[in-house]
């Protein structure tokens, strides 16, 4: 979704004064989204990014409460097909999951240190910590 709700070349423009203000959240949080689709390769690259994984958080934050009734969750897409629905490789699946087994906020990166910080703080007191 951030691909679709972030101009990619105004990013400075689209996040607003906060992480809380960012096309991303504002799209998740409007009630019309139906869910994320987290797109992943063999290595699950965005697990290891600070964007994906807040906006990872964010949406099993929206699942969790279940505000929004028409809101599907989290779809996992790869290459050979959405493993929500079964139709992804098993050994892609098994790598897919060892990753989210390790991932660790701590660990992700971001392109800009800033943004590592925010989303760092964000998540930290939006999960007690």
């Amino acid at each position: 979704i951030c691909t679709f709700a972030n101009n990619q070349y105004a990013l400075d423009e689209e996040l607003g004064e906060g992480i809380f203000e960012s096309s991303f959240y504002i799209t998740l949080r409007s009630g019309s989204c139906r869910g994320t689709c987290l797109i992943l390769r063999e290595h699950a690259e965005p697990l290891k990014r600070s964007w994906c994984l807040f906006e990872f958080i964010q949406t099993m934050d929206l699942m969790e409460s279940g505000v929004f009734p028409n809101f599907e969750g989290l779809f996992f897409c790869t290459s050979s097909g959405v493993m929500n629905f079964g139709k992804a490789n098993v050994e892609l699946s098994l790598r897919i999951g060892d990753q989210l087994a390790e991932m660790r906020l701590e660990d992700a990166q971001a392109s800009q240190k800033e943004d590592k910080l925010l989303i760092d703080t964000a998540v930290e007191a939006m999960m007690g910590g």
